[in-house]
C-alpha cells in the first residue's frame, strides 16, 4: 500500500468504512455484538467493487445488516470534496467512470458532463449513424432542433409516430410508414 494515499471515512459510514483519494474503499477491523450476546471481530480489508453502469465502480456496505450498493465515485466526492452540491453530478475529468481517483473527479452539471461526453468519445448520440430501423442518420433525416442539444434522431420515424398518433389504427404499419417517409426526405 502506497504510504501517500490518504484514506477519510465514507461519509454516512463512520467507523466501518474508508475510502482513498485512489477510489479504493475499505472496511475497518471491528467488533461487534452478535444477538445471542457474543462479541465477534471482522478483520478490515480492501472492498472489491462491482463494475456496472457502462464501466462505474460500485461496492456494497453494509451496516447493522442493511446492504447498500454506493458508487465509488461519489463516495470519493463525498468524502473529499464535500456534500454534493444541489443539481451537481460527480465528472470524471478523463472520461473514464472506471478512474475514481480524488484528481479525477469534480462536481459539474449535467451540460458540463454531456460536454465532457462528445470531448471523449463517450457519448452514444455522437457515434450514432443509423437510428434502430436502419435509416442513416444524415442530412434532411436529422431533426435539426435535436442536434442543437447534442441529439441525433430519425427525422422520419419522428414524422410516422406523429401520424400514427392520430390514426392508431396504422400502428402495425410503423416500419413500412417510416421507411416511406424516409424515401420522401432522401429525394
Amino acid at each position: 500500500m502506497d504510504s501517500t494515499e490518504q484514506w477519510k471515512p465514507v461519509v454516512g459510514y463512520e467507523g466501518f468504512y474508508e475510502v482513498s483519494d485512489r477510489g479504493r474503499v475499505r472496511s475497518l477491523t471491528r467488533t461487534i455484538t452478535t444477538s445471542h450476546g457474543q462479541n465477534r471481530t471482522y478483520k478490515g480489508s480492501i472492498k472489491e467493487p462491482t463494475v456496472r453502469d457502462g464501466g462505474r465502480r460500485v461496492v456494497s456496505l453494509q451496516v447493522n445488516g442493511q446492504a447498500r450498493a454506493r458508487i465509488v465515485s461519489h463516495l470519493v466526492a463525498e468524502a473529499f470534496l464535500g456534500k454534493r452540491p444541489q443539481g451537481m453530478l460527480v465528472c470524471h475529468n478523463n472520461g473514464n467512470p472506471g478512474d475514481n481517483r480524488l484528481s479525477n473527479l469534480r462536481y459539474d452539471t449535467y451540460s458540463e458532463n454531456m460536454h465532457d461526453k462528445k470531448l471523449h468519445g463517450t457519448d452514444h448520440n455522437v457515434n450514432k449513424t443509423h437510428c434502430p430501423r436502419g435509416h442513416s442518420l444524415s442530412g434532411d433525416n436529422l431533426i435539426a432542433a435535436k442536434l442543437k442539444v447534442g441529439s441525433r434522431e430519425c427525422r422520419a420515424c419522428n414524422l410516422s409516430r406523429s401520424y400514427i398518433k392520430r390514426h392508431p389504427e396504422l400502428k402495425d404499419a410503423f416500419k413500412a410508414l417510416a421507411d416511406s417517409y424516409f424515401k420522401k426526405l432522401q429525394a
